[in-house]
């Protein structure tokens, strides 16, 4: 059943589903005539056609019998709700090409049983039967019109007639999954015959799924419409108009967009396009050296898919056996009618050279040493094809003891010609050896790698003045001076964490230049310091002695500890504050910040050096403007060397008052006046300012009444009055009086001298 779903699923894209929607126009009114078509193919339940009978009529019958058959529309919803047959005009001016297709394998089996109607109605509102039970031809009919090496027709009559899979023999082996089966098995069948005659409009016609109205006028308009002679009782159709003016249509335009790609074996170009639903075959054509277009493909071209990636399906194309060049291609598409589109922009690609020449062969090598210091050798090597692309030679060293780089020994380019090389191997010791052969595109080939025996003793001298970078990610860049030892293949670095420990070879390859990479840990950090030494290697795998030791100071990138409060106190002028410091030895920095409550940010107001600390203790003094009714808050952030702070510390508060009393010389007096029953209070003030004003003065007077311990307050005066009046003495009554003036920030003077007053008794104020 997997393999009959998959080869339907492969027939999606056919004329059934794709083509329709883009070319046919159905019919969506048209008056009597219409409705009459309509009622002849949907018939109502109160009407009773034979349709086998139809087969028995004549030609004038039948058109008769259209003509006068009722209309009935009251069944047009349950007469949608079976089978169709889909339907496709094309009008060539000269005549009518029409295809149809049924939904799937039943009604077209059927419909080839019975046959099909082929009608068609003018403007007039003639109808005329154009082919009446239209059937497929007959297997003699193919095997008589079609030539017996005919492969395709072969294949049309073996969907027509061929024998399937029984459905009783198919349920007695697989059970229930043999009806899926067989339905997979019959739908494949006619997947297949949908798509032969898309391919070739001939057997479209054999199969009667198309025909050509070679009677329509030139420029009229016509409605045409398929049925069927299945009985109802057999299976519900139901049928859908087109209307098509018969004026020559042109080609279908085709703009493809065409990419491509060098197949793997590089003598190839794969061309890719979308799948468009207009189009299901195609011709690929490319430009020949004489300006004429070739095409590739022997038969039509078409791309098998499956449903599940009919979305994304693209077209891919190989044209083979190419040299390297410039190609020029361009496409046309095979409409349902099996019609050629406009051809496609053309295309160009470019094939690149992309094989190399054969690579050769090492012989053997020749090792002389003509004085003590230096040493020669000669590479020989063969190489039986010469191609005509082929440039030269290039020779390589390779020491697998002390580096991964292959290092080319020829300065120019070898002559193709030579099969040998001289050189001066004085100071590359024991390595392996090859020979590479390129050519005009840069493609090359390599010999197999042969060693070359070199005994050498002497160790290079150990490397010197080592100098280091540090990035603030912890990235160490350390540089050294290059050995003057013409042999040094590269260095290694070491390290360890303590001076007098071993050094460790860091994980890695050699390096070939001076300078060489780490990265340390930068966060969360216990250990400061690193250190590290250079060697030297030659190519004959000779050490040289460390270098000095070189200190790497790791920068500390993690946030000091904030300072901690120690002590606070104030007098009139400033305040005082001492903390215990970060006991880093990086810090560098300390910042002040101030902050009036109820404001949202901090100030800074002061930045302190590591030098600040004395006895440990970080002293901070501040003369903030006094403030009898906000507090000021204090706290400091700690900055190391590599420009780290430290989390605020906890914050410290003041209620900064300054200067509080005001240098004022009051005197008052008072007496009792017998006219008016009153205490009349006078007084004087010495030393107001204008800044004092400015502050908002005012006068407060207090009084002791008869036996009272304290004074107290009774009222405020203005500082513009020099005296009050006191009507709440009663006779008998004594009082104490005194004043003192403060301001609105808090300021206060010293009080006032006291002044006594005693209210006499009634009987003395009447004498």
């Amino acid at each position: 059943m997997k393999v009959y779903s998959g080869i339907r699923r492969l027939m999606v894209a056919t004329m059934l589903l794709a083509g329709i929607t883009a070319q046919a126009t159905p019919v969506q009114g048209g008056g009597n005539m219409l409705e009459r078509m309509k009622a002849l193919v949907a018939p109502a339940d109160t009407v009773e056609v034979d349709r086998v009978s139809l087969d028995n009529m004549s030609q004038k019958e039948y058109e008769e019998y259209l003509l006068t058959a009722p209309v009935d529309t009251t069944r047009r919803d349950s007469v949608t709700t079976g089978f169709s047959v889909q339907v496709l005009a094309r009008a060539k001016g000269d005549r009518v090409l029409l295809r149809w297709a049924p939904d799937e394998f039943a009604p077209w089996y059927l419909a080839n049983k019975h046959g099909y109607n082929i009608l068609r109605m003018g403007k007039e509102g003639k109808i005329d039967t154009l082919q009446k039970a239209l059937k497929p031809y007959t297997l003699e009919q193919l095997k008589t019109r079609f030539e017996p090496d005919d492969s395709l027709a072969g294949a049309a009559a073996q969907m027509l007639y061929g024998k399937g899979t029984e459905l009783n023999e198919a349920i007695g082996i697989d059970g229930a999954e043999g009806i899926m089966q067989v339905y997979e098995e019959q739908q494949t069948r006619y997947a297949y015959a949908m798509l032969l005659a898309e391919v070739r409009p001939d057997l479209a016609e054999a199969m009667a799924m198309m025909y050509v109205d070679k009677t329509a006028v030139k420029g009229a308009e016509y409605t045409y419409m398929i049925t069927t002679n299945i009985p109802e009782k057999e299976l519900n159709m139901s049928y859908q108009p087109v209307i098509v003016k018969n004026v020559k249509e042109k080609p279908l335009p085709y703009e493809p967009v065409i990419t491509d790609s060098m197949g793997v074996d590089g003598r190839s170009i794969r061309l890719f396009w979308s799948r468009t639903p207009q189009f299901g075959t195609y011709d690929i054509e490319r430009l020949g050296e004489n300006g004429e277009w070739i095409k590739l493909n022997e038969r039509r071209f078409m791309t098998l898919f499956t449903q599940e990636d009919e979305a994304t399906v693209q077209n891919i194309f190989e044209d083979v056996d190419l040299e390297p060049g410039t190609y020029s291609y361009r496409i046309c598409g095979y409409d349902t009618f099996g019609e050629k589109s406009e051809y496609s922009a053309v295309h160009t690609a470019q094939l690149h050279d992309v094989i190399p020449p054969t690579a050769p062969v090492i012989v053997q090598f020749n090792v002389e040493r003509p004085d003590e210091n230096t040493i020669m050798a000669d590479v020989i090597w063969e190489k039986n094809i010469i191609e005509p692309d082929f440039l030269g030679y290039n020779v390589y060293y390779y020491n697998a003891q002390v580096d991964s780089v292959w290092v080319k020994l020829n300065e120019q380019l070898l002559d193709p010609e030579l099969q040998s090389f001289r050189c001066e191997v004085s100071f590359l010791g024991t390595g392996h050896v090859t020979v590479v052969a390129l050519d005009t595109a840069n493609n090359s080939s390599a010999a197999m790698p042969q060693e070359l025996f070199i005994a050498d003793f002497t160790p290079p001298a150990a490397p010197t003045g080592l100098q280091y970078v540090m990035s603030p990610t912890g990235s160490v860049m350390i540089r050294w001076n290059k050995n003057p030892e013409p042999d040094v293949a590269g260095y290694h670095l070491y390290y360890a964490n303590d001076s007098t420990h071993t050094f460790l070879q860091k994980s890695g390859k050699m390096t070939r230049t001076p300078v060489i990479f780490d990265t340390l840990q930068v966060t969360n950090v216990t250990q400061r310091y690193t250190y590290y030494r250079v060697k030297a290697y030659d190519y004959s795998g000779n050490e040289s002695a460390f270098s000095k030791i070189l200190t790497v100071k790791r920068k500390n990138y993690d946030p000091p500890r904030p300072c901690r409060i120690d002590s606070v106190w104030q007098d009139t002028k400033r305040v005082y504050m001492t903390w215990f410091p970060s006991s880093e030895e990086d810090v560098e920095k300390f910042y002040v910040y101030r902050r009036v409550h109820g404001e949202e940010y901090n100030t800074l107001i002061n930045v302190l050096t590591k030098d600040s600390v004395k006895n440990g203790r970080l002293l901070v003094v501040d003369s903030p403007e006094p403030n009898n009714k906000k507090r000021y808050y204090y706290h400091i952030e700690t900055m190391n060397e590599t420009g780290v702070t430290s989390e605020p510390s906890y914050e410290t508060s003041f209620l900064f008052k300054g200067e509080t009393v005001l240098p004022l010389k009051l005197r008052m007096g008072a007496a009792y006046r017998k006219d008016d029953e009153q205490v009349h209070i006078a007084w004087d003030i010495e030393g107001i300012t204008r800044q004092m004003l400015d502050k908002g003065l005012y006068i407060c007077l207090y009084r002791r009444y008869n036996d009272d311990d304290i004074f107290r307050y009774v009222r405020s005066v203005n500082i513009n009055e020099t005296s009050a009046i006191d009507a709440q003495m009663e006779p008998g009554d004594k009082a104490e009086y005194r004043i003192r003036v403060r301001s609105r920030e808090g300021h206060i003077s010293p009080f006032s001298n006291v002044v006594e007053v005693v209210v006499p008794q009634e009987s003395e104020s009447g004498k």
